[in-house]
């Protein structure tokens, strides 16, 4: 099987700023009741299922405590091909091409944490480049709003917890 991360790179960029550009403080599916984000929490699962949920954390405390679970269920962004490429991985192999280009081949030995790992990377990507590229200028967020990536079954976290603020700030 091949698994290009390029394309999801740009599909998951592309939701994330359609996802950016409909926050709304009033209807949002996320934790917290108030106007501005002060996180943005984006979770993801690959093994018993493959998506993406960007979700917006309105709480002033908002901290990666895993409340972004009680809302996958509304803004759930199948990735279908993760399970796939998993099942696909434990009776053969995955060549899988990398956002920057470069290819990697991925057998039956490969340890399951660099699996989700790879996934978790590409979400690190993206949030990166869409801060970078001023995305995030359009939603009303808080004096300090942090970016952070969670795999739903706590194999993968960035940024490691005494690491907020270093490089996880909008």
């Amino acid at each position: 099987m091949k698994l290009d991360l390029r394309k999801d790179f740009d599909d998951i960029y592309s939701h994330l700023v359609k996802r950016v550009k409909a926050f709304d403080p009033k209807t949002n599916p996320g934790p917290g009741e108030g106007k501005a984000v002060a996180m943005i929490e984006v979770g993801f699962q690959c093994d018993q299922d493959g998506w993406v949920a960007v979700v917006f954390d309105t709480r002033p405390d908002a901290e990666p405590d895993g409340e972004w679970n009680s809302y996958v269920d509304e803004v759930l962004f199948a990735r279908k091909h993760w399970q796939r490429a998993l099942e696909a991985l434990e009776s053969g192999t995955v060549d899988v091409i990398l956002p920057d280009g470069a290819k990697r081949e991925l057998t039956g030995e490969t340890e399951f944490e660099d699996f989700v790992a790879l996934f978790g990377d590409l979400l690190k990507l993206v949030l990166l480049k869409a801060r970078a590229d001023g995305v995030f200028k359009a939603l009303p967020t808080a004096t300090e709003c942090h970016l952070g990536i969670e795999e739903q079954d706590g194999r993968y976290g960035w940024p490691s917890y005494e690491d907020r603020g270093k490089d996880d700030l909008v």
